[in-house]
């Protein structure tokens, strides 16, 4: 094994999370007081790197940075991941949630990182990166960046999450069907299902994937094949900051299946690592350790 070999590429975004606690959540043209604020490190690609990196595993992530964020570059650096990031002049993405008592509003401000759909992989880090990796992660849905992969790595077990991009679709784009039908697992939540069953997607006729793992936040997930349906249970712990939580949970379901465990304990390993997720403020704290993780594991039903 070379020494650049890696378990996994992840393809994703980077981001800066905001997270403010308020006074109360105002009323249209009302103020609130800030009690407090933190700044993050976030954004669904590095989150779910910093996560796998934390369980053990050798993880590489392709991204863009804005000139903002520096720091963030060499946080991950400084991690040990492997970084394909290119460096754009602006603003990396931004995420603001004003929180209040298990209320949120979130805003969204997009950055650079949106410029992920116009990377070139072969013009600006060259084939071979694929060549490294043992499986290929994708987050959120940057429908042409992923085309790229699944043409250049159709020998790889590759792992798609669209995310929340979802919404955006008010039809079913051929893009991201074409995606679909060349990936081996496929993970949504359930909102993200309603809306594109809404939109004439159908588990059992969608050709491609032999596994759709569908989460279910503190009930658990759903796991789906051609033929059968079966559900995990979460880790019960006290809730303080869902965001992040999907990452965590696909840094360890994949985590799980390249150490050679079977889909249904994958998942349980993927509840377990976001149960430590959601126990402190930011989707890239509180990261457990793989033996920890799977003592946690062992205690769902």
């Amino acid at each position: 094994m070379t020494s650049d070999k890696l378990d996994l590429l992840v393809f994703g975004d980077t981001a800066i999370d905001y997270f403010y606690e308020v006074e109360k959540l105002p009323k249209l043209n009302e103020a609130s007081d800030v009690k407090y604020g933190r700044r993050f490190y976030g954004g669904m690609g590095a989150n779910t790197a910093v996560v796998a990196n934390a369980l053990g595993l050798k993880v590489g992530l392709m991204s863009v940075i804005g000139t903002d964020a520096e720091d963030y570059r060499a946080y991950l650096e400084n991690l040990g991941i492997k970084i394909y990031l290119k460096g754009i002049f602006g603003d990396t993405t931004k995420s603001m949630f004003f929180k209040n008592n298990g209320d949120e509003i979130s805003f969204f401000h997009k950055g650079v990182t949106e410029k992920l759909d116009e990377l070139d992989i072969e013009k600006e880090f060259g084939l071979n990166v694929f060549k490294k990796a043992d499986a290929i992660y994708m987050g959120r849905t940057y429908l042409k960046l992923q085309r790229q992969v699944v043409r250049y790595c159709k020998d790889k077990m590759k792992i798609y999450n669209p995310g929340y991009g979802v919404f955006n679709f008010e039809r079913m784009p051929k893009d991201f069907e074409m995606i679909v039908r060349n990936v081996d697992i496929l993970i949504l939540n359930k909102h993200e299902l309603e809306h594109l069953e809404s939109l004439g997607f159908n588990l059992r006729k969608t050709k491609g994937p032999s596994t759709f793992i569908i989460t279910k936040g503190g009930k658990g997930c759903s796991i789906y094949s051609k033929t059968t349906e079966v559900d995990v249970g979460a880790f019960k712990t006290k809730l303080v900051d869902a965001s992040g939580a999907g990452d965590a949970f696909n840094a360890g379901f994949i985590t799980a299946l390249l150490k050679g465990h079977k889909i249904y304990d994958a998942v349980k390993i993927g509840n377990a690592t976001a149960s430590f997720v959601v126990e402190e403020w930011g989707c890239q704290t509180n990261l457990p350790t793989w033996s920890k993780v799977l003592e946690r594991k062992n205690q769902i039903l």
